[in-house]
């Protein structure tokens, strides 16, 4: 496990080398080519850098021909492949529960990203907040829903739950068959990840919860929390809360410090340890995001400029041509003739470092 550092559970990794066996797939060649050791897979604390984590997914995609592939990939995988954390969803005591310990031990399973939570009078919603600038994300991300649909389609017993699916990125031009599934119910190029339900779900008793076991459970899970546990990286902790408030002025140093709860100096001495500045750190994430936006969503120029907390069109113009060479619409025609691949990490995070805790 690493000492330092953004990562994943490499076990993930494991599942999709394993239902991926009938394919031609090389993961010695795999694992080089994104810098990862590959006995991590078959450790049972086993760590990836997020960024190879990420890229492994775009790479297998594309190598299987079907950019929609992940949705069904791990729509379909058995519960129990990803450690205790599959069981403190699937034997809850309610839907609220289960949403509840995916957010409390969130960090068993990364250091690097998080699930949110929320009630609202009509809905709850489970959210994967956009980490910016650690590559492309597409076909994780892809993976997790059709792995969190699974989930809740298991906890309430119900071939295809009134679910609503939104994500961030645009649809993929292979259709899978939990597309179909969720037909009218799935919207691409939205701002945010995320999975939403009917508020009175939350409360329905879930078939598989057994007290005793589940008690067994939730210990099981707080000493994977004493081994993995470690709180969100801090540098990764302020990169996702400038992400998250693009829209407010990414260079607002006294608003992310409010919200991470530390003064403007403390984050600051924080970041020149980590070899960087808030200024620099904001840019970077900022980049990351206009690139997702104009590569990956079909949202007009003036909304991406809003997002990114541009005040002016022209403004957010001439920074996109500073990061790119070439105007935000240059960009997107780019992109749309041509094959996605991994995107490299802008964050600064020391990614590459990697061992064992």
């Amino acid at each position: 496990m690493p000492v330092e550092g953004e990562w994943a559970r490499a076990d993930i990794l494991r599942v999709l080398r394993d239902i991926c066996s009938n394919e031609d797939l090389d993961w010695p060649y795999i694992a080089r080519l994104y810098d990862f050791d590959l006995a991590s897979m078959d450790d049972p604390q086993g760590v990836v850098p997020i960024a190879a984590w990420h890229g492994v997914f775009e790479h297998v995609a594309e190598a299987l021909g079907s950019d929609a592939v992940m949705f069904d990939l791990f729509n379909n995988v058995e519960i129990g492949c990803l450690s205790v954390f599959d069981y403190l969803f699937a034997c809850a005591p309610t839907l609220r529960h289960a949403c509840q310990a995916w957010v409390k031990f969130m960090p068993i399973r990364t250091n690097a990203c998080r699930v949110v939570f929320e009630e609202t009078e009509t809905s709850g919603y489970l959210e994967w907040p956009i980490l910016e600038g650690r590559g492309e994300w597409r076909q994780s991300m892809f993976a997790r829903v059709g792995w969190a649909a699974h989930q809740l389609e298991q906890a309430l017993d119900m071939h295809a739950p009134p679910i609503m699916i939104d994500l961030a990125t645009a649809a993929p031009e292979s259709t899978s068959a939990l597309q179909k599934k969720y037909q009218g119910r799935l919207n691409f190029c939205v701002p945010r990840n995320r999975i939403s339900f009917p508020r009175a779900l939350l409360s329905r008793p879930l078939p598989r919860h057994d007290p005793h076991l589940y008690e067994i459970i939730l210990k099981s899970a707080m000493t994977e929390m004493e081994l993995f546990g470690q709180k969100e990286s801090p540098l990764s902790r302020i990169a996702n809360e400038v992400a998250s408030n693009l829209s407010q002025g990414a260079s607002a140093l006294p608003l992310i410090s409010a919200r991470l709860g530390m003064s403007q100096r403390a984050v600051q001495r924080l970041l020149e340890k980590e070899g960087t500045s808030f200024r620099k750190l904001s840019e970077e994430v900022r980049r990351a995001a206009a690139e997702r936006y104009l590569r990956s969503t079909e949202l007009p120029m003036k909304e991406i400029a809003f997002l990114l907390g541009f005040s002016e069109l022209s403004t957010f113009s001439r920074a996109v041509k500073t990061w790119f060479g070439v105007s935000p619409r240059k960009v997107r025609q780019a992109s749309a003739g041509s094959p996605r691949h991994p995107a490299g990490t802008q964050h600064t995070e020391k990614t590459g470092q990697h061992g064992r805790r």
